[in-house]
């Protein structure tokens, strides 16, 4: 059964549970229609011998009766008997006959012969046993002026019900099965169109996998049931996993080339050191020149690797209440100590202003917004940070009135690696990896806090958190 496909799975528990459905369907009706069709011949035999009784009449004189034809007379007593043509001595198994007080038959005939002891006493019906076969019998007094002594016996074999529900079991058995096969057959149709898509999911999904086209989609054709919509989640996964793997490539390509530069320069100050070098003079600026390069290889990786943790969901959130007023204020004062191209820093801090977040992420996030503001600030310019609390929400701005950013570019800033060439200058000893803002907006996300940057080229720049 493990070896099974879904589809061929679905069809067997369905075959089986319509077998097994039909076949308590065949021993049921089989069993409620024995049942009933007993109560129905009961049912039969009680009414015709009351439909016969009306058929009876007495006559003193035969010329004041208004008799048809095939009407029938019987000498009884000082009167006559006339039978009409209605009287049903046969009809659909059921014998009638005409008794006197006596036990004497005066009309008609029965199928069977019963004892002295049981003439003319089933009042009500009852099952009795002749020549091992099963009878019902009922016996009803005529009540009508000059018929006081005379009786009607109906009586009916059982096997006329028994003939009746070998009918229904015989068209139960042909019928039944035809429409279940009938059923199962509609059921492959359905399963086999229904898991078409499928196969073809999997043929589609396969060539994308073994052709390594990430470009290529799912077509199954239009349709809105699951197997659809699976496709069209399978759409947006793929589609998503070329945006990162171009993503990535980039991601390479770009670290590569900012950790090509320090090796360079470290193994161009080894090789001059270990050849050109003969004083310790000389030697520890070789060494100076290879620590610097080797802490930018450190702030490197380590950047590559904080970044890696926030794309794939790695890094542990902690969230916990912290007064952000004494958060900003004290990331401030720190900052303040390592001002660069004389910069003034300036903060606007609204007191007891607390908030749920991670406060070590929140530090690295604003720690990025006021280097940046730093690294592309200008000379003896400054630097404004003011945290208020308006209405529902808290508001955090860093402002600089440094170079700016054009309005072509300002959507491009959160991008991974992304440096605006010209806007910030062509020297890349004074440029980062491009990674400040984009880790910025990846923190933002991770905490749910929303981020947005206003700028003007040779103006200077505004990035908003909004709690």
């Amino acid at each position: 059964m493990k070896q099974l496909t879904i589809q061929k799975k679905i069809i067997l528990w369905f075959s089986a549970m319509l077998l097994i459905i039909v076949v308590l369907i065949s021993a049921m009706t089989f069993a409620i229609a024995g049942s009933v069709l007993n109560e129905s011949i009961k049912e039969r035999l009680h009414d015709i011998v009351y439909q016969n009784m009306a058929e009876i009449e007495y006559w003193n004189d035969l010329s004041s009766t208004e008799a048809e034809p095939g009407d029938q007379f019987l000498k009884y007593h000082d009167g006559w008997l006339e039978i009409d043509d209605d009287f049903c001595n046969i009809f659909e198994g059921i014998s009638t006959a005409l008794y006197d007080a006596d036990g004497n038959l005066l009309y008609g005939n029965m199928p069977i012969k019963l004892s002295a002891s049981g003439t003319l006493s089933y009042t009500n019906i009852e099952k009795i046993k002749y020549k091992g076969e099963n009878y019902y019998v009922f016996d009803k007094a005529l009540t009508v002026s000059g018929l006081e002594e005379l009786w009607l016996r109906g009586v009916v074999s059982q096997n006329e019900s028994t003939n009746i529900l070998y009918n229904v079991v015989r068209l139960s058995f042909w019928l039944l099965p035809a429409l279940a096969v009938l059923a199962i057959l509609g059921g492959y149709i359905i399963t086999r169109r229904s898991f078409l898509p499928v196969e073809l999911l999997a043929k589609s999904a396969e060539e994308i996998g073994t052709g390594n086209d990430l470009s290529k989609r799912l077509d199954i054709g239009p349709g809105n049931d699951e197997i659809h919509m699976l496709a069209n989640v399978f759409n947006d996964t793929f589609a998503r996993l070329e945006r990162n793997f171009e993503v990535e490539k980039q991601f390479t390509s770009d670290a590569s080339h900012d950790l090509r530069t320090p090796v360079s320069v470290i193994l161009a100050q080894s090789e001059y050191a270990l050849e050109f070098c003969e004083t310790p003079e000389e030697y520890r600026e070789a060494l100076q020149v290879i620590e610097r390069q080797g802490n930018k290889m450190s702030d490197i990786i380590s950047q590559l690797l904080f970044f890696t943790r926030l794309t794939h969901g790695t890094e542990i959130i902690q969230k916990e209440q912290i007064s952000l007023s004494s958060l900003v204020q004290g990331i401030c004062e720190e900052q303040k100590g390592l001002s660069q191209k004389n910069i003034c820093l300036i903060s606007d801090i609204q007191e007891d202003i607390y908030v749920g977040t991670d406060r070590i992420l929140l530090e690295r996030c604003l720690n990025n917004l006021l280097s940046n503001a730093y690294k592309y600030g200008r000379e003896n310019g400054h630097v404004w940070v003011r945290l208020r609390r308006n209405a529902d929400k808290i508001i955090l701005s860093v402002k600089d009135d440094g170079i700016g950013i054009s309005q072509e570019n300002l959507t491009k800033i959160w991008e991974r690696f992304y440096q605006a060439d010209s806007a910030r200058g062509d020297d890349r000893s004074d440029r980062g990896l491009g990674l400040g803002l984009s880790m910025v907006k990846q923190i933002c996300e991770l905490l749910d806090i929303t981020v947005e940057a206003d700028s003007t080229l040779g103006k200077g720049s505004e990035f908003i958190l909004i709690f």
